[in-house]
């Protein structure tokens, strides 16, 4: 078996250059992707926050002695203390004879590079407690 035996400078031609425009746009690339990506995961963050806040306040909302007024308020206060960055946040939570309903629609503005603004509507309806 004879191997082959080329001069080093043979086997490897790469041009400065080129490598460092290919190696630039792989970076900016991979920077672009990774902004994205760390937007799309603060914003699952905040709609899971969202998301609990609004299915707290619609259990608290199912017990027999809840008050509107005061489940509004405080689910209000929760969007704001939990999601930050969000904006317009609109809130309601109604009684009904079998269920209760809290509904919260907001737009979020992400931390850091803004890309999209995105808007929010988180709702749970559960089934109301009701005392024998």
């Amino acid at each position: 078996m004879e191997l082959d035996r080329q001069r080093d400078e043979r086997i490897l031609r790469v041009e400065r250059g080129s490598a460092t425009i290919e190696g630039l746009a792989a970076l900016a690339v991979a920077f672009l992707l990774l902004v994205i990506l760390a937007q799309v995961a603060v914003a699952l963050a905040a709609r899971n926050a969202a998301t609990a806040a609004v299915a707290a306040t619609a259990r608290r909302a199912a017990l027999p002695d809840a008050v509107v007024v005061h489940e509004e308020a405080r689910l209000l206060a929760d969007i704001r203390r939990t999601v930050p960055g969000a904006t317009d946040v609109e809130v309601t939570v109604h009684i009904g004879e079998r269920t209760a309903l809290a509904e919260a629609h907001f737009r979020w503005h992400p931390p850091g590079p803004a890309l999209v603004p995105l808007s929010f509507r988180v709702r749970s309806r559960p089934v109301r407690s009701i005392p024998p």
